[in-house]
């Protein structure tokens, strides 16, 4: 090889590596856009138009899916497709045992896309009477993230068990049996999204009514927020446990709260007649973008690490 050549073939060299130092030699590069840009979301029909869901994730990170697959509410199909490789990035609640079990990878959101998420009991303010309040604070009182995660992992066992014995276990454990008669004569009745999280929270709730006296009246898996808010609103049902920081931005798209105490003052401020939110738990689940381990080696744990924007 002739020194000429020897230079020729140094100078493409050099240009080479300067290319994937620069990020040009990465798959997503090279097919002409960001991680996000090669990848399908799952997740439940809402996420598409949420504010904080495909929108705020857009806004915030310049993470443009290539396409989005409507599924369940951080249930089994969305599992089984980020399992199989139908859909690449989907979005699970961070309570979800399933990550853990499946070895997924939560992205990093350290732009705070998605607010604070409480549990909170939301309740038509007829409803809302100091036996009710009493009952459904001191149930608030002592519901904390970890506990969401015991309640996630009983209902995910191999038998699949009711939501009822598991909810009065927690309430057996949490000492919130005690009898009351204060609700005597008062009917309530008590919704539940989709999705088992959101049934055993309403279970508890209706199990600790009814040792106060009221008559509890079920009405589970209703659907996603667009179905049951309005439920709520005309009386169809009295009350569901709702997340603070989704249940704002449903209600004010606007809204830029984060942090758990402003997002429930805002949340106070902007829940209306006949409604009325009690106080929040310490629990929390949020939304969160999970993607499998594979995808996070290849890409990064961080959601800025996927769009234009980061």
């Amino acid at each position: 090889m002739t020194r000429k050549t020897t230079l020729i073939a140094g100078l493409f060299l050099a240009g080479t590596l300067a290319l994937t130092a620069c990020g040009g030699g990465g798959d997503a590069a090279s097919a002409g856009g960001s991680p996000c840009s090669q990848m399908v979301f799952g997740g439940p029909p809402e996420f598409q138009k949420r504010a904080d869901g495909l929108p705020g994730i857009s806004k915030t990170y310049g993470c443009d899916f290539k396409d989005f697959r409507a599924l369940d509410t951080g249930g089994p199909l969305t599992v089984k497709a980020l399992e199989d490789g139908t859909i690449q990035a989907a979005d699970l609640f961070t309570t979800d045992p399933t990550i853990k079990e499946k070895g997924f990878v939560v992205l990093a959101d350290p732009k705070s896309n998605f607010a604070a998420q409480n549990v909170v009991p939301v309740i038509n303010k007829v409803k809302a009477t100091p036996a009710a309040t009493a009952a459904l604070n001191a149930v608030s009182a002592k519901l904390t993230t970890d506990g969401l995660v015991g309640l996630n992992t009983k209902l995910n066992a191999p038998d699949k068990p009711d939501v009822a014995p598991v909810a009065k276990q927690w309430l057996t454990d949490n000492q919130l049996t005690t009898a009351g008669t204060g609700g005597a004569g008062t009917t309530i009745t008590i919704g539940s999204a989709d999705f088992p999280e959101s049934r055993v929270l309403a279970e508890i709730y209706a199990q600790t009514l009814e040792a106060n006296g009221f008559t509890v009246t079920r009405k589970f898996g209703i659907g996603s927020r667009e179905v049951y808010f309005p439920a709520l609103k005309d009386g169809s049902i009295d009350l569901i446990p709702d997340y603070s920081g989704t249940l704002l931005q449903y209600i004010d798209k606007t809204a830029p709260q984060t942090t758990a105490d402003d997002v429930y003052t805002a949340l106070k401020a902007a829940v209306t007649d006949p409604l009325t939110v009690l106080d929040k738990s310490a629990a929390e689940d949020k939304d969160a973008v999970v993607v499998t381990a594979a995808t996070a080696q290849k890409y990064g744990t961080s959601l800025a690490n996927y769009g234009a924007a980061g």
